[in-house]
């Protein structure tokens, strides 16, 4: 079987133009020029890597376990700065290596301080290992609901800093295709730490000006309504994500909900959404016409992340706030609206489990397209006034097949699938 990274290289030979392929010559020589060390091979089975052994400490600290990975700290012999290590048994990718070798790919080419980045690449018979930057701050949510204070000003910082790390990838023809909170880490624990954009298995780089992909991925709730429909989607999917997300940091709850996945996706479909008062009263016009800017269809009317960046709701906050910075005492506190929504997106979640194990469901990642099986039943939904859920689809989606199937989507579809 050809090596992972092998495959990497040949595919980037056949498919690369002549500066594309300079650039990723630059970016490989950037991540101390894997390849070769990638061509040794061991017979320690699943031991780690001899060089990487040379190089690092493996530590007990485990930063996160999936169903392909498990990621821990590792420490730089030579300097003692921590990095993250992503360990990939083969044998439990059945069938996924694609989104494997498209995250290495893209990691590869990524060098922003708003984008987690590839540092070096290990491969032996039977496991990758993926040396990357380490995100200590951990998800976006968890660390915002630990804040005493968060405002509007703190929220638009927020997404601005998002937003260079969408322009910086947009410009290298990169489409991440599943921007999410769970997708967004603080470098680091501080109070205003860097926001980095992560997990680009899903992600696509587009090797002509017009490139139209047609792969049913992305996070419900999350996603462009071109992605649902299979019309063809391209760049303007992410502007779509980045509007859901800035939705979401000033309120605690997503955009489009629905009493059934039916529902939920014909809300998207249409663009239908609104702001509640009791969430919204206090929230500036300028960020709802930012929302608005991006949450709007066809594709095309959406801004660039170029144009995004230069909406007056930035410069009206960020500016504001380098010149006269707002205290809490001239601020509304967000918080205690936020944490109200994600109590009630907990406890939904919870319920959604509940109803799986109950009904046997397949263990998989029913949060992504693409990533394995979708459960094909729904659970109920709590209500709150006005029929609005008491918490929304979005963090937790449980996928019903065969709505999506009616709509003509394939569920297991990857990233390789794109044309």
């Amino acid at each position: 079987m050809m090596k992972i990274i092998d495959k990497i290289k040949n595919h980037a030979h056949e498919n690369d133009s002549g500066a594309e392929k300079a650039s990723q010559e630059q970016a490989t020589k950037a991540v101390a020029a894997p390849a070769p060390v990638a061509e040794k091979k061991h017979k320690e089975g699943p031991k780690m890597h001899p060089d990487l052994l040379e190089l690092y400490t493996v530590t007990d600290n485990v930063l996160g376990v999936g169903t392909f990975a498990t990621v821990k700290e590792i420490i730089l012999k030579s300097n003692g700065k921590s990095y993250a290590l992503k360990i990939i048994l083969k044998k439990t990718l059945q069938g996924k290596a694609s989104m494997l070798e498209t995250e290495i790919s893209v990691l590869s080419k990524v060098r922003h301080p708003n984008c987690v980045s590839l540092l070096e690449l290990f491969e032996t018979e039977d496991a990758v290992y993926l040396v990357t930057d380490l995100a200590e701050g951990g998800e976006l949510f968890d660390q915002l609901l630990k804040k005493g204070f968060y405002g509007e000003g703190d929220a638009a910082r927020l997404v601005h800093q998002m937003l260079l790390g969408v322009e910086y990838l947009h410009n290298a023809g990169i489409v991440h295709r599943d921007l999410k909170p769970e997708n967004l880490l603080f470098a680091d624990k501080t109070e205003n730490s860097r926001l980095m954009i992560t997990d680009f298995g899903l992600s696509k780089v587009l090797t002509g000006g017009n490139d139209v992909l047609m792969t049913a991925c992305g996070t419900p709730g999350y996603v462009a309504p071109e992605v649902l429909e299979q019309i063809g989607h391209g760049k303007p999917v992410d502007m779509w994500s980045v509007g859901v997300i800035a939705y979401t940091l000033l309120c605690g709850y997503t955009p489009f909900w629905g009493e059934d996945q039916a529902s939920l996706f014909e809300n998207i479909i249409s663009g239908d959404y609104e702001y509640e008062e009791e969430y919204w009263g206090h929230i500036s016009g300028l960020a709802k016409s930012f929302i608005n800017s991006l949450l709007v269809r066809p594709a095309e009317k959406r801004p660039t992340a170029s144009q995004a960046l230069n909406h007056p709701w930035f410069r009206a906050m960020l500016e504001q706030d380098m010149v006269t910075p707002v205290s809490p005492s001239e601020s509304v506190n967000l918080l205690p609206g936020m944490r109200k929504n994600f109590n009630a997106r907990s406890t939904f979640k919870k319920a959604i489990r509940a109803v799986g194990l109950m009904k046997k469901m397949s263990p998989t990642s029913p949060d992504t397209f693409g990533s394995g099986e979708i459960p094909h039943k729904e659970a109920a939904v709590p209500k709150g006034k006005h029929g609005r859920p008491t918490s929304t689809l979005s963090f937790s989606d449980v996928v019903d097949a065969t709505v999506l199937k009616a709509k003509g989507l394939n569920l297991a579809a990857t990233a390789e699938g794109d044309e």
